[in-house]
C-alpha cells in the first residue's frame, strides 16, 4: 500500500491532469438517487477532488479524504475546502454518512484487508446509507508500476460482501474506462446498502 501512496505522491500532477475533467455524471446520478437532499457524503480516496466538487456544487455536505499528501493538496485547491490526509484503513467514522463514494480507491486495498475495510465503512454509514465502489473488472491482484490493484467480478465480489453482514449489494454494472487510452478496460461498479438489521 505504501508504494501505491508513493506513486500518487510522485505522479500527482500527471494523475490530476488525466482525471480531473473526466465526466462521471452517469455514475453520480446512480449514486445520488440513494442520497437525501443536502445529505452527507464521504469521498474516499478523492484523488483530484473532481467528484467532491461535483457533490459540493449540488448542495451535499462532503468530507474528502486521501492517503497521498500531494493529492490532498491538489484536491483541497480544487474544492476550496480542506481534504483530510487519511489512509482508508485508518478511518474511524461512526454512523456519519448517507453515502460513501469510493471511485477507483478500494481497488488499491490488499485483498486480505478488503473484508475488514468494508466492515469499517459499514460502520461509517448511517442506516440505509449506501456505498459506491468501483474495481477493475477481473479477478486476483496485480501490480502496475508501483500500484497494487485488487480486481473483482460479480461472483468474487459477492463472496466478500456475504461475509460483511451489514452491507448488501443493491446493484452492480459494468462500464468502459472513460480515458481514451484505456477504452479496452472494463470496470465493475457496485452500490451497497447498509441494512437496518
Amino acid at each position: 500500500m505504501n508504494k501505491t501512496i508513493d506513486y500518487y505522491n510522485k505522479n500527482s500532477e500527471k494523475f490530476y491532469k488525466n482525471t480531473v475533467r473526466i465526466d462521471l455524471t452517469e455514475l453520480y446520478l446512480k449514486f445520488l438517487k440513494h442520497i437525501p437532499e443536502n445529505g452527507t457524503i464521504l469521498d474516499l480516496g478523492c484523488g483530484s477532488g473532481r467528484d467532491s466538487l461535483y457533490f459540493l456544487e449540488r448542495g451535499f455536505i462532503v468530507t474528502s479524504v486521501d492517503a497521498s499528501k500531494e493529492m490532498v493538496r491538489l484536491s483541497s485547491e480544487l474544492t476550496g475546502q480542506k481534504t483530510q490526509h487519511l489512509r482508508i484503513q485508518d478511518l474511524e467514522f461512526k454512523n456519519e454518512f448517507n453515502g460513501i463514494w469510493a471511485c477507483a480507491s478500494l481497488l488499491h486495498i490488499d485483498e486480505s484487508f478488503t473484508k475488514d475495510v468494508l466492515i469499517n465503512l459499514g460502520k461509517a454509514l448511517k442506516i440505509d446509507g449506501c456505498l459506491y465502489a468501483s474495481y477493475k473488472y477481473g479477478s486476483g491482484t496485480h501490480t502496475k508500476g508501483d500500484r497494487l490493484f485488487n480486481n473483482y467480478d460479480e461472483s468474487t465480489f459477492e463472496k466478500v460482501v456475504n461475509e460483511v453482514g451489514e452491507l448488501k449489494i443493491e446493484t452492480y454494472w459494468i462500464t468502459k474506462d472513460l480515458r481514451p487510452d484505456r477504452i479496452d478496460e472494463n470496470w465493475l461498479n457496485v452500490i451497497l446498502k447498509k441494512s437496518k438489521s
